[in-house]
């Protein structure tokens, strides 16, 4: 039987578009600007366009572009929750998600082979490796605890939270630095261009006029530990379609397993859950799919909105920035205020019926509980439930 201890949110670095850390987060959930996404924010050889770029500062400009964004997390980090040396460095772990860590490097030092028969002298094939990102946290901490990494396609960070939750509650650690983030690639870019699945426009989840994702840049870190803070993990869970190799179960079987799973672990009842955050990347199939999953765990009743229209979808470090909404939500928020699914578009009535808000909702009272989902290619499903710990 699994330990029951409950596992904290001790600190959150979040960085996506021009989205540099909780605070400013929070801002554009509560302001419900799409401040991220800019038609045309970045244009990429061969005229594929990535929405949702991050403005970084010129400090570390000497490191890989994914360990950029993920030193600037990591910083936050720090700053909110003191010095980690309280702990013991083999007593703390490192759970990561990546899926492009070091593609905008290779991708450049190719080109470079490509026109001068050599790769750059500078280039270090260690770059491209998927685990760099969590070694890289790892030596910035000195931490000598576990450190892994977890590469699932979209849900990676969330299930890099859950693994952490896992770790900690084995007695393996004290405290757990998790989540995703991953930075743009043409490679990537170029890949759901391929797929059909890039809207050229800004992306409209559950809308009769959705045409695909806009590929974002970023994700979130968090620290977890089982000293007491005011948030909680409460639940967790994970499934598999294996339906097929990028589509998800049309009915959405597995998200609906996925779902119902975490809210038993958290020990909560449907009708408890403030607000689903979704998955809802734009695509016709996952926004059928999940909407379908929603309303056979949900129904009509509890509020549904999908973000991405503020970052981007972020790949690994989307669940990971679930989890960052969810923090941001659930705290410095007593009006309980709910951000808008994308006003633009109609709702598509093809969809099953879910309440999906297309206004700010005030709650008039503080959130307790927020589910957040977080979908992948071959089926892999994550589900996490961060609650107001009483």
């Amino acid at each position: 039987m699994r330990n029951q201890s409950p596992i904290y949110v001790q600190a959150v670095g979040c960085v996506c578009a021009d989205v540099l850390c909780i605070n400013q987060l929070r801002d554009a959930l509560f302001q419900n600007q799409p401040s991220g996404i800019k038609p045309n924010a970045r244009v990429l050889p061969d005229r594929l366009v990535h929405y949702g770029m991050v403005e970084l500062a010129d400090e570390d400009a000497d490191l890989p572009r994914t360990l950029r964004l993920v030193r600037h997390a990591l910083r936050q980090l720090g700053s909110q929750a003191g010095p980690l040396d309280r702990f013991e460095p083999h007593r703390i772990g490192i759970v990561l998600g990546s899926s492009t860590s070091g593609l905008k490097e290779t991708e450049a030092a190719m080109q470079t082979r490509h026109l001068q028969g050599s790769l750059p002298d500078t280039f270090d094939i260690r770059t491209l490796n998927l685990h760099e990102p969590a070694r890289f946290v790892a030596q910035e901490l000195g931490v000598t605890g576990p450190v892994y990494t977890i590469s699932n396609a979209c849900a990676s960070g969330a299930m890099a939270v859950i693994s952490a939750v896992r770790l900690l509650q084995s007695g393996l650690v004290d405290a757990v630095v998790t989540g995703g983030i991953d930075g743009a690639s043409r490679f990537t870019t170029a890949g759901f261009d391929a797929l059909s699945a890039m809207s050229h426009e800004p992306c409209l989840p559950f809308c009769a006029e959705r045409a695909g994702i806009n590929l974002g840049e970023g994700g979130a870190l968090l620290l977890l530990t089982r000293e007491p803070s005011d948030i909680c993990v409460s639940g967790w869970a994970e499934t598999s379609d294996a339906h097929h190799i990028s589509a998800p179960h049309p009915e959405g079987k597995g998200a609906v397993a996925c779902m119902r799973e975490a809210l038993r672990t958290a020990r909560l009842t449907p009708d408890q859950i403030d607000f689903v955050s979704a998955h809802g990347t734009g695509t016709h199939h996952n926004d059928a799919a999940e909407s379908s999953a929603i309303h056979a765990v949900f129904g009509e009743q509890t509020p549904v909105a999908s973000l991405k229209h503020l970052s981007g979808h972020t790949l690994a470090g989307a669940g990971a920035l679930q989890g960052a909404i969810a923090y941001a939500l659930l705290t410095n928020n007593d009006e309980g205020l709910l951000p808008a699914n994308t006003t633009d578009g109609t709702l598509d009535p093809s969809l099953a019926p879910i309440n999906l808000i297309r206004e700010p909702v005030r709650l008039r009272r503080p959130l307790r509980h927020v589910l957040c989902n977080a979908f992948a290619f071959g089926g892999s499903n994550a589900t996490l439930v961060f609650s107001r710990h009483s």
